[in-house]
This record gives C-alpha cells, structure tokens and sequence, in this order.
C-alpha cells in the first residue's frame, strides 16, 4: 500500500520569446513555455503530496545569452506557473538559475527560496528530505560547490534523521558523487569528496540521491549509496518522474511530457544518441526496498 507519492522534476529551462533552440535544436526552448504548462498539468493529474524541483528552473548563467530582464521576466513566469500546481513545490537552484550578468542568486532566492534560504529540509512520513543549493559560486561555472556553513548544516540535519530513526532523500541539481560513467567535474559538485566525508558514516539511512544537470536518465551506487539522475522536459526524453513510497519499499516511474510535436523534433536531432538520454529500462523504472 502506498504510504505517499511524490514528484521529482528538473531543467525545465523556461526561456520565454527563446531565439532559438538550443544544443542543434535537441533541447526546445521555443516551446518550453507549452512544456512547462504541460507539465503542471500532467504533475496534477498525478495529484503528489508534494513537488521536488531540482534546478535550472529558466535558462540564466552564461550558455543562453539571456538578458537580465529576460533572467527576471522568466522566473517570475516560472513562479505564476508553479501556483497553478495543486501540492505544494520545493525548489533548489540550478547553475541556470544565477543571473546572467552578475552570477547572482537574489532573484531566485526572492521568488523561490524559503525563508531567505536557498536550502531546506523537511519531515514526510519519517522521512528527511534535504534539498541543497550546490550552486555556492560566484558565478554559472557548470559544476557546483557547496559551502562549509551548508556542509555543517547537512551533517547535523543528517544526525539528527539519524537520531529520530528516519530515512533520508537528498537532493541536488549535479551529482554529489562522481560514478563511474560520470567523471567530470562539470557532472558533479567540485568538492564531492568533502560531501562524502559528511554523507558515508549514515549511508544506512540514506535511500537516494536525486539530482538532474545531466539531462538524461540513470541509476547506480557509488560507495553504497544510490543515485538516480534524471532528464528533464526542455529536451528528449522530456520525462520527470514519479516516486511512489510504502512502508517496505519506493519506486520510481518516468513520465513523459504530453507535446508529441516537440517531443518528435527533438527525437530526431540526433537518433544514435537517445538511447544513452534515456537510459535502460532500469534507468527510467526501479524499484528499492526499504530498511
């Protein structure tokens, strides 16, 4: 029986009056207004107690050449987009998330942060979800970096799950790990084996590790704790996914976003390469004891 749901989305690169779509036209930002209304509408029909989103909410930092207005007018679209959401979202940034001109996160942190932070945790169901902000840089540099006020703090919220007997989510926008495939410092935090220090001693009470950044889809464990990246809907396979949790398990769906348009004219910039953004099966659909 499941105990509750919940929904993990990510780069949803909202880019309002786009020039043009970016990486050869894979990723569709002309259409990622349809793309972001679409999915609110699809992340209601799934009726979640709650929304995770894990960053690059609009296209700032430095790839887009977005203007700081155009930085401005697409956050506060994001944000009357995500009051149309029946459950309530929680959101961390994303390199994309900084102001394009001075690497700033006040904008963000206005609309989108919770009590003037820009990393929180909260208790579901004996459940610890931390959500960080590894975007601690002064500027859009890729790769993320969190801060040693921040280390502290996720070492004591993990302590204290420890304490009261709770199991653990962690969330992301890059890795906090680099796994075998994933190497590069552009995929991951840049002080990983610092947030490794902190995280290895209560491995038994984490059950994943969420993050986006890579658009594309995978699970694996590094040092015993599992991963599970995810692809987001500005580009193929325009998926967010589904947890489901119960009292001896969680599992995980992908779903895909409704815009058979878009979804096609990305499908078939470059078709060698779906398979490797969409993942195994196992990738995109899992299962995970609990305990």
């Amino acid at each position: 029986m499941t105990l509750f749901k919940f929904a993990f989305i990510t780069d949803t690169h909202l880019y309002l009056n786009a020039p043009k779509n970016f990486a050869s036209g894979l990723q569709r930002q002309k259409e990622s207004p349809q793309l972001y209304q679409q999915l609110i509408e699809q992340l209601n029909a799934f009726d979640p107690a709650f929304v995770i989103h894990g960053g690059d909410i609009v296209c700032g930092g430095k790839s887009f050449d977005m203007t700081a207005d155009e930085y401005e007018y697409a956050l506060h679209r994001a944000k009357r987009y995500s009051e149309r959401l029946k459950a309530p979202c929680y959101y961390i940034p994303g390199n994309h998330d900084l102001d394009p001109e001075t690497g700033a996160k006040a904008s963000y942190r206005a609309l989108f942060g919770i009590n003037g932070r820009t990393y929180h945790s909260f208790v579901h169901e004996q459940i610890r979800f931390i959500l960080l902000d590894a975007q601690e840089l002064p500027e859009d540099l890729t790769h993320g970096y969190i801060g040693t006020v921040q280390l502290a703090w996720l070492e004591s919220e993990l302590k204290c799950a420890s304490d009261n007997g709770e199991e653990v989510f962690i969330f992301s926008h890059q890795l906090l790990f680099p796994g075998v495939e994933f190497q590069g410092i552009g995929s991951r935090v840049a002080n990983s084996a610092e947030v490794m220090e902190i995280v290895a001693p209560f491995e038994r009470n984490i059950l994943a590790c969420f993050c986006g950044h890579l658009h594309l889809n995978r699970i694996f464990r590094e040092q015993g704790i599992l991963c599970i990246v995810t692809a987001g809907p500005v580009c193929y396979p325009m998926t967010y996914r589904q947890i489901y949790v119960s009292a001896d398990k969680f599992e995980g769906r992908t779903e895909q976003i409704d815009i058979p348009d878009a979804f096609a004219r990305s499908e078939a910039v470059n078709p060698d390469n779906n398979l490797y953004l969409s993942g195994r099966p196992r990738d995109r659909d899992f299962s995970i004891l609990r305990g």
